[in-house]
């Protein structure tokens, strides 16, 4: 599934994961695609900041293109 890693700001410079956002409506197969996929959302959502939204339309944005927050993630290295 295409999914976003969201961080908080522990300390000036200390950043720690907080929740996960994902895409349950696209299972792939292949990472890849999955992550352009993602990159391609991340993009649209900025573009709301750009057109002189805040960070809720920042949100709202990702929200319609059906990402769901996942607050009990583990991050897999491979």
């Amino acid at each position: 599934m295409p999914s976003i890693i969201c961080y908080k700001e522990l300390t000036p410079g200390k950043w720690d994961s907080h929740f996960c956002l994902v895409k349950p409506d696209s299972i792939l197969d292949d990472e890849d695609a999955a992550l352009a996929i993602a990159e391609k959302n991340l993009s649209k959502a900025h573009a709301t900041i750009e057109a002189g939204g805040g960070p809720k339309d920042f949100a709202l944005a990702l929200r319609h293109e059906g990402y769901k927050s996942v607050s009990d993630f583990k991050m897999m290295n491979e």
